[in-house]
């Protein structure tokens, strides 16, 4: 039964020798220099994160890749944290990353006591992992004294034992299969099969043209080749992506979805301001999705203009901020092809 928490080092309790100012499995995100971190409490707890931020970028924590939640798809899971601003109703965030899938963004306005905010989400098609971001967007002093998360479906996974075979507390009764029964395990680590058959074979002399192999494709075509055995290949066509998402800008820079680039060639961003103000777009890159950093200037689009961003330089992921001195809506749009 999975009734523990999955989130690790949740309470802020452990360190490591590296880094004995900070918690285990934790690293500061965005902010900039102004920014300050601390690590408050006692060694013996409870202990929290402050997170001092001036007006800038926003600042938080997030769960380092090294200690990701194991999960899989169709799940259904229960995120808590507790959080405290100063001063009240500063607006902050609690981000939870679906792998590079997609992610899931709440927006909560605590206040001066430590207050328990909640949330269930479902896990899509594609995820073989979590990660979860606490942070703060406007100016203020944060305090996050816990992170907890659990997995409510499914409650129990099937255990393996040291051989790899389904684990069996007991049968309760012995009978013939009828029919095939079709088992879907859930692993986050490949499962390593070694098959082995008996193989009877005419020890005769062998010729290309009376003897041979033909090896056919996923689609039950054979695999043509060359009359000097070169096998032949046909390039595909070319591969094209896009999304589109309609956005509000505000006050503070926010940003749109991560992408994963790593298997496209080409791609670019499509801003339409929609509404009444100019609007600060500008493109970031990361190595591992948690730190990101500029990727040239910032650009204004004027209302009811498109504008055009392109990358200079490469990294996995890519995400566009924007913002505005009042709320403004946009249309932004992702387009790649390899």
């Amino acid at each position: 039964m999975t009734e523990t928490n999955q989130v690790f080092n949740g309470h802020f309790l452990l360190w490591q020798e590296s880094k004995p100012d900070f918690p285990d499995g934790w690293v500061p995100t965005g902010g900039d220099g102004a920014t300050k971190w601390e690590w408050v409490g006692s060694p013996g707890g409870p202990r929290a994160i402050k997170i001092v931020h001036p007006p800038g970028p926003r600042a938080g924590i997030i769960l380092e890749k090294s200690v990701t939640i194991p999960a899989g798809e169709d799940q259904r899971w229960e995120f808590r944290v507790i959080l405290q601003v100063d001063p009240a109703e500063i607006p902050c965030f609690v981000r939870v990353y679906l792998g590079a899938v997609s992610q899931n963004l709440f927006s909560v306005r605590p206040g001066l006591e430590p207050k328990e905010y909640s949330w269930i989400l479902s896990t899509p098609v594609g995820v073989s992992g979590l990660r979860i971001e606490v942070g703060i967007l406007g100016e203020g002093i944060i305090s996050v004294h816990e992170i907890q998360g659990w997995r409510l479906y499914p409650k129990r996974e099937l255990r393996l034992d040291e051989k790899g075979q389904i684990y069996v507390r007991h049968v309760d009764s012995i009978g013939k299969i009828q029919e095939p029964v079709s088992v879907r395990l859930v692993s986050p680590l490949p499962i390593p099969v070694d098959v082995r058959t008996p193989i009877k074979a005419d020890l005769r002399d062998l010729t290309p043209f009376r003897d041979g192999v033909k090896t056919y494709g996923s689609n039950g075509n054979p695999i043509e080749s060359t009359l000097d055995g070169l096998v032949q290949i046909k390039m595909s066509g070319r591969k094209y992506v896009q999304s589109v998402e309609k956005v509000t800008a505000s006050n503070v820079f926010v940003s749109n979805i991560p992408k994963d680039v790593s298997e496209v060639g080409v791609y670019s961003y499509a801003v339409h301001n929609i509404g009444t103000v100019g609007v600060s777009i500008q493109l970031q890159i990361s190595p591992d999705g948690a730190i990101w950093t500029e990727d040239g200037v910032e650009h204004e689009v004027l209302p009811g203009a498109l504008k055009v961003v392109t990358p200079n330089h490469f990294l996995r992921y890519v995400r566009l901020i924007y913002r505005s001195q009042v709320p403004n809506p946009l249309i932004v749009w992702f387009q790649a092809q390899n």
